[in-house]
C-alpha cells in the first residue's frame, strides 16, 4: 500500500514523502496515529503543499540547530565528584548527567543518546577537562566542554 507521510518519522521518512508499506503496518500503526494517509488521487495533490511545509520546517530546524551549536560551543559544564589521589572518579559522570546539565544551561532538550564521549567511552571517569560531542541530527555535531573536579 502506498501512503503519504503527514509527519516526520525518524529513520523512515519526512513529511510529504510517498512510501510503500505493508497493509498491516499502515492500518495498525500509521493511520491510528495520524502519521500517514492513503496515497490516492486527492492525496497526491496534497503532497506538494506538504513538501512546502517540510521545506519550511527544515529551514527553521537548520536555523535553530545553528543557534544551539553556537550556544554549546560557548558552554562549559562542571561536575563535583569524589576522586582518588590519582584522579580517578569513584562514581563516573554519565551521559544522562551531562545531557541534564546541557539541557539546563541551553534551555534545549538534549537527550543522553545525543551525547558522545569519544575519549573514554560511555562515561567520564577522570577529573579534568573533557570535550563532549552532541549529535544534533542531520550530520550536525556541536562540541561542549565538561570540567570534572574533585570535591
Amino acid at each position: 500500500m502506498k501512503v503519504i507521510l503527514l509527519q516526520n518519522i525518524k529513520g523512515f521518512g519526512k513529511v510529504g514523502e510517498v512510501k510503500s508499506v505493508s497493509d498491516g503496518h499502515a492500518r495498525n500503526f500509521l493511520f491510528p496515529r495520524k502519521l500517514a494517509k492513503v496515497a490516492d488521487s486527492s492525496g497526491l495533490k496534497e503532497v506538494e503543499s506538504l513538501q512546502k511545509k517540510r521545506e519550511a520546517m527544515d529551514l527553521k530546524d537548520r536555523e535553530n540547530t545553528q543557534k544551539v551549536m553556537a550556544m554549546l560551543a560557548s558552554i562549559s559544564i562542571e561536575f563535583q565528584k569524589k576522586a582518588s589521589p590519582t584522579g580517578t572518579l569513584f562514581s563516573s559522570v554519565t551521559k544522562h548527567e551531562i545531557a541534564h546539565e546541557l539541557s539546563k544551561k541551553t534551555g534545549v532538550k538534549i537527550q543522553s543518546d545525543m551525547i558522545h564521549i569519544s575519549e573514554q567511552g560511555e562515561h567520564l571517569k577522570h577529573i579534568g577537562e573533557h570535550v563532549i560531542t552532541v549529535d544534533l541530527g542531520d550530520g550536525q555535531k556541536a562540541q561542549a566542554k565538561a570540567v570534572v573536579k574533585s570535591n
